[in-house]
């Protein structure tokens, strides 16, 4: 502890560490950007689900119809085969029809949630600049009063010579 000119020890500055007021907002801020970064992954996730039902589909339809090709030019195929074929050839393009469908409102999901989530990182951003700065100040404080301190203790060298 050194002494001040007013005879009060000044252990308040010596003995304290930097404190932010607005820690526990900040980590609110950082809860909810890793909530929403998390909703954006997921939903893109699910998009990449859907891709790939979408891909699927399109392949089974496609050897499908391959096989509808062969089977004619064999031309061994009852009526009954192709008809069932074709139903399930329907099918499949309506399956792909439902599922870019989906895929299209999912996409609107995820610009929203892309919305939301750079709304978070803002404010998450905002605080912690907040923080840098009150950091910087108190580094430049303590710094101000170790100079003050080591200039009080070089006068008290030299009034004792």
């Amino acid at each position: 502890m050194t002494p001040l000119r007013n005879g009060f020890w000044d252990w308040a500055a010596t003995e304290m560490g930097f404190h932010f007021p607005l820690e526990t907002v900040l980590r609110l801020r950082r809860t909810l950007e890793d909530r929403e970064r998390m909703r954006l992954e997921m939903l893109v996730a699910r998009r990449t689900q859907l891709e790939l039902a979408a891909t699927s589909t399109l392949e089974a339809g496609g050897r499908l119809r391959e096989s509808l090709v062969r089977g004619l030019e064999a031309g061994a195929l009852p009526a009954v085969e192709v008809e069932f074929a074709c139903r399930r050839d329907g099918a499949c393009k309506a399956e792909v029809g439902r599922i870019r469908h989906a895929t299209a409102a999912l996409e609107k999901q995820i610009e929203h949630q892309r919305a939301v989530y750079l709304e978070r990182s803002v404010g998450r951003k905002v605080i912690e600049g907040l923080r840098e700065r009150q950091l910087e100040h108190y580094q430049s404080a303590m710094e101000s009063r170790m100079q003050a301190q080591l200039e009080e203790l070089a006068l008290l060298r030299r009034a004792r010579k």
